[in-house]
């Protein structure tokens, strides 16, 4: 089963993943207002990210899009309000023409636009990051983005058969990872990659710098415009995933804008391309996680471990895990069953 395939409600880091997106989106308004902005996503059927984006930032003006008939059907039954359109397009269709998009919705000269583009394929990474360069190049001033690729470096060669009848060694597998890899993003591969990077840790930087490379291309040192990375976050709700979100800043007033979004006191700031966070997020029951919530700032990890009784929790180890959690453990999403 693939993070893809997963039912929304049963995707803990995807959950915390948005919830962090939101948190940059909210500083965002340390800058500049955002109501007026237009948010376009992918949205999948439950349009769960628009209906956060409309209740936490007062963005009405909402795209949703899919290339699934079935899945723009469910989007317009659950969408959070009626100027939220829901189109039948490709992520393509939508980078291509995005000002006659725009302009069908009645969202013409917006403040600014939101898009995140949620990918799932990583045999199509070339063309995602083709993509990318392509929407950075449509951009202004102000502009957010957000790109969601798969990050798991065996997903190279899993359609690959073995001549030999037989698992290859890891070296071997890294080498093939790494030609695939070279086959299928060309030129936007970093320069100085090695197959010992094709790791589970290392794979996500290789691929941030990737599209560091496309930004890089759309806007040149020496245009006025520079694409700024602000957070990258892997995560693994089955398979790993790399989100990266960045703005469009005007080159001479970069520094000066990065200080009023007050970014090196998030924990989740990405400086660089390579600078790539980890989300462990296990499933836990209510009990456990207000064990956590209450001990977590006052307790030492060892201390939390020994109470709880057990070192691991859906095969992530807690003490690894509290590492990380009380940076973002207001964002651990509460699941609770109820009968409607």
């Amino acid at each position: 089963m693939t993070g893809a395939s997963i039912p929304y409600h049963l995707r803990p880091h995807k959950s915390v993943d948005r919830r962090l997106f939101l948190d940059l989106l909210n500083r965002m308004e340390r800058w500049r207002p955002i109501a007026d902005y237009v948010y376009l996503s992918m949205g999948a059927y439950p349009l769960e990210d628009h209906k956060m984006i409309y209740r936490q930032l007062g963005i009405t003006r909402l795209v949703a899009f899919d290339f699934d008939k079935e899945v723009v059907a469910r989007q317009r039954f659950n969408k959070p309000i009626e100027t939220c359109h829901c189109l039948f397009r490709t992520s393509g269709e939508i980078v291509s023409n995005l000002d006659a998009t725009l302009s069908e919705c009645s969202f013409s000269d917006p403040e600014g636009v939101i898009v995140w583009l949620d990918y799932t394929n990583p045999k199509e990474l070339g063309h995602q990051i083709r993509e990318f360069e392509t929407l950075l190049d449509k951009l202004t001033v102000g502009d957010v983005v957000r790109v969601t690729v798969n990050a798991h470096p065996n997903k190279l060669t899993e359609d690959v058969q073995n001549t030999k009848g037989s698992s290859p060694l890891a070296s071997e597998q890294r080498k093939r990872q790494l030609q695939i890899l070279k086959d299928r993003i060309g030129e936007y591969l970093p320069s100085g990659v090695s197959a010992l990077e094709m790791t589970t840790e290392g794979f996500p930087a290789v691929i941030s710098k990737a599209f560091g490379a496309a930004a890089l291309k759309a806007l040149p040192p020496v245009g006025k415009y520079v694409f700024c990375p602000l957070s990258i976050v892997r995560y693994a709700d089955g398979q790993q995933m790399l989100s990266i979100t960045g703005v469009v800043l005007a080159r001479d007033k970069q520094i000066e804008t990065l200080t009023k979004l007050d970014l090196q006191s998030w924990p989740f700031t990405s400086t660089d391309w390579s600078v790539v966070h980890r989300l462990l997020v296990p499933a836990l029951t209510l009990r456990e996680r207000l064990f956590l919530e209450k001990g977590i700032m006052s307790k030492s990890r060892p201390e939390l471990v020994s109470e709880l009784g057990f070192g691991s929790a859906a095969e992530i180890d807690l003490d690894e895990f509290l590492v990380n959690y009380r940076k973002y453990y207001r964002f651990y999403p509460t699941l609770l069953a109820a009968e409607v």
